[in-house]
């Protein structure tokens, strides 16, 4: 029977704090199983790694992972979704677009490339390794490139802006991608061992000598 003061209304008998500590640890568990996932695709590959290997390591039912993730499928897409819209991509932009300086503005490029290396590095590599075989890991990384490619256009816009550009933009938008994509820090750190802060000067210069940015003429007075 609902007690006297209630307004006839029924007591649900659950509280707000039971409530929250059900999401709470729904959280947590939807972060473990996602932590197991990139530890072990990094390991052994995202072919080679079962859900039962990732259940193991984030110690749950394998009906959970599928359940809460949506398989290996629903992994990957959420590590690339992670990856791509972290909140690095936002802080650092707005850096780049109140830069004035052109050299500065592609230091703060660099920089914030080679950071997205650092820490989202693994997952790049796998969804690139995999992309190619699988079409939903295609659709996810291409979603990626997108918002990539993007930010480096805005890049080349703002250099424009600036009057820095000795390019046509087009041309600077594919020189950007060239230097600060995939690639140019692959290329250095991983295959040939060099540091990322060395790699990220180097590839400043170099994208400041194909940019031209020596050669451009001074912006034109507002």
């Amino acid at each position: 029977m609902p007690s006297p003061d209630s307004g006839g209304a029924r007591v649900s008998g659950v509280s707000p704090t039971s409530t929250g500590r059900r999401a709470e640890y729904a959280e947590l568990t939807r972060q473990a199983i996602i932590t197991a996932a990139r530890e072990l695709f990094a390991e052994n590959g995202y072919f080679a790694t079962t859900i039962n290997q990732i259940a193991g390591r984030a110690r749950v039912a394998p009906a959970t992972v599928y359940a809460v993730t949506g398989g290996k499928h629903g992994l990957i897409a959420i590590l690339v979704e992670q990856w791509s819209t972290a909140p690095i991509v936002a802080e650092r932009g707005a850096r780049i677009s109140a830069a004035r300086d052109p050299r500065d503005v592609l230091r703060l490029t660099a920089e914030v490339v080679r950071d997205m290396r650092i820490e989202y590095g693994d997952i790049m590599h796998t969804a690139r390794n995999v992309a190619p075989h699988d079409k939903a890991v295609a659709e996810s990384l291409n979603a990626a490139n997108i918002r990539y490619r993007s930010a480096l256009d805005g890049v080349a816009e703002h250099l424009n802006t600036l009057g820095a550009l000795g390019v046509e933009v087009d041309v600077a938008c594919d020189v950007l991608w060239f230097y600060f994509g995939y690639t140019g820090f692959a290329t250095l750190v991983n295959e040939n061992g060099w540091t990322y802060d060395d790699a990220a000067t180097w590839l400043t210069a170099q994208a400041a000598q194909a940019l031209k940015l020596d050669d451009a003429s001074p912006p034109h007075p507002r």
